[in-house]
């Protein structure tokens, strides 16, 4: 162990950013392995261990981000403080463990599929220990370092921050700068705003006036988009250990280029829309909510900052359309707002959320998400040059979403990779639908793909729906759940009989109505309802609740029996 010891800097202090605040609350609740990152990186042959703490030294001091503590509604910057660096060494001689050549080997934990050493072994083993285990945000620096050596030589370096710190495209800036300093390279002066500047400008009146339109913008589409694509009749929560599916395509990368010269759509936008039709598809809806993660990186000056900027843009994709192109064109002008309107205050959109599922009866699914994590000219190896679509299976790894997509790479190759719940995408669906995005891309690349025949190009089919689906206020909804709900909801409030009927409504399709002999109210059954509906991906809360005096005798009808109370309970 040895340590990295800072000193004479400015200690600060002040409000979170947005971005801040949202990491610092997901923090607090979600498993250390999804909000922390973790990288193994080689160091060249030569390298010591007082350059590498060097190194370190001199990342925190130009990042305050890696120097923040968080007290409540509070950052504080260190101005000076200890970070420990671990160091392992494997017990084997130099010459055995020689390392690769300064290449990246790991980033969040995947490998890239260099030859396993004792070095390599032995970081991924620090690496997970380190990833595994939750930073304490008020007293903890958030950056965790160790040193692998072999025979008393630095060979790779494990680096463990958080997303308290930085999103993915301020790692991607850190761990430049990491290997130019590791090469003895001078670094350009920080040009970049820190995280206390960024919140003074979020707390000026025009950047919270940016705030509100945000969240009066989220409010709007929550409003009427449905609560979930993927729905299918499953109860609860599962462990969030996703298998994952690798796409790649060559003609599907240059299929894209064609899109975007024909309709001014990003490549990045296309492989969004495609997702989306194809979603809509097999749900049968004319509206998909995709949930982009927004880097926010708009303006010149924060490219290169060091911090959370990163947050979700909602993007409701209308699929309802005769052919791809104009779906295409749809999604470039809902990206592009929704892109405009991805910098909030959580806690208070959490707020609207609430209030807006209450109201609709519904809770909110977080169930497609698109992450473009490309860069141009950068990214994993192009190793294949077939005209065809290749896909294989990753190991099964833990994200908290239903379905995820993460674009690695857009230009040379289609590099994707499709996270998927199995309850509501069995492998051959993933399969069909990972697979099937190349497909309709390359298709797409020479004409406007007709939207009808998409079955036929990709496989990918409308999921099968008996009776008791119905399609109300724009969600699917199986009437057998909203029963089992309201069931559960009178247990929980004491015991009772209750029994759900639709009634025609010009705006919601249907109307579910609740009739039960219970004695409660009908605020207090929709609360109870409200409370149980996280996970139950088919179900609605009722709108209108009917308390009668007694309940019907066999054969007689809910309808003809005298009203005690009755309401929205909302």
């Amino acid at each position: 162990m040895t340590t990295a010891r800072f000193s004479g800097l400015t200690a600060r202090r002040g409000p979170l950013t947005t971005g801040q605040a949202n990491m610092v609350r997901c923090m607090l609740t979600d498993p250390p392995e999804h909000m922390n990152y973790r990288v193994v990186r080689a160091v060249q042959p030569g390298t010591t261990l007082a350059a590498i703490t060097e190194a370190v030294i001199r990342l925190v001091t130009r990042h305050e981000s890696l120097r923040t503590l968080f007290h409540d509604d509070l950052q504080r910057v260190l101005g000076a403080g200890d970070v420990a660096v671990e160091v392992h060494d494997t017990g084997e001689p130099p010459s055995r463990a020689a390392g690769p050549d300064g290449a990246p080997l790991s980033v969040g934990g995947a490998k890239t599929g260099e030859a396993e050493t004792p070095d390599t072994d032995l970081a991924e083993e620090v690496a997970r220990r380190l990833h595994a285990t939750r930073f304490a945000l008020d007293t903890e620096i958030p950056l965790r370092v160790a040193v692998i050596t072999s025979g008393g030589v630095p060979r790779q370096v494990v680096l463990v921050t958080t997303h308290s710190a930085m999103d993915a495209a301020g790692l991607a800036v850190l761990l430049a700068e990491w290997d130019e300093l590791l090469l003895g390279k001078p670094l350009a002066p920080v040009t970049a705003p820190q995280p206390l500047d960024v919140a003074a400008a979020e707390h000026t009146p025009a950047g919270l006036r940016r705030s509100e339109a945000a969240l009066r913008y989220w409010e709007g589409h929550l409003r009427r988009v449905p609560r979930s694509t993927l729905t299918v009749a499953v109860d609860g929560e599962t462990d969030w250990l996703l298998p994952r599916l690798r796409v790649r395509s060559v003609p599907a990368a240059r299929a894209l280029g064609r899109i975007s010269a024909r309709t001014g759509a990003s490549p990045s936008a296309a492989v969004l829309a495609a997702l989306a039709v194809l979603a809509g598809v097999r749900a049968r809806l004319r509206t998909v909510v995709v949930l982009s993660i927004s880097a926010n990186r708009f303006r010149p000056e924060l490219r290169e900052y060091v911090g959370p900027l990163a947050q979700d843009a909602l993007i409701p994709v209308e699929v309802g359309g005769d052919g791809f192109d104009a779906v295409l064109r749809g999604a470039r002008s809902a990206t592009m707002a929704a892109y405009q309107n991805s910098r909030f205050d959580a806690d208070a959109l959490i707020r609207v959320m609430e209030d807006v599922q209450r109201e609709r009866g519904l809770f909110f699914a977080r169930d497609i998400v698109f992450n473009d994590m490309s860069v141009p000219g950068r990214g994993p190896r192009v190793s294949r040059t077939g005209e065809d679509v290749h896909s294989v299976w990753l190991p099964p790894a833990t994200l908290p979403t239903r379905t995820s997509l993460w674009v690695h790479r857009l230009h040379g190759e289609l590099d994707v990779t499709l996270w998927a719940d199995p309850r509501c995408l069995p492998r051959d669906d993933t399969s069909a639908l990972g697979e099937g995005i190349a497909r309709l891309l390359i298709e797409a690349g020479d004409r406007d793909v007709p939207l009808a025949g998409l079955g036929a190009l990709t496989g990918v089919v409308p999921v099968p729906r008996d009776d008791g689906w119905l399609p109300i206020d724009g969600c699917w909804v199986h009437l057998p759940e909203v029963e089992r709900l309201t069931a559960d909801a009178l247990a929980r409030l004491g015991g009772g009989e209750a029994a759900v009927v639709t009634e025609a409504d010009g705006r919601l399709g249907h109307r579910l109505v609740c009739f039960t002999s219970a004695e409660t109210t009908p605020r207090a059954l929709h609360s109870a309802c409200m409370s149980l509906l996280f996970g139950r991906m088919s179900a609605m809360a009722p709108h209108h609740y009917v308390v009668c005096a007694t309940a019907p005798p066999p054969g007689a009808s809910w309808q003809d029996l005298p009203r005690v109370a009755e309401g929205s309970g909302r």
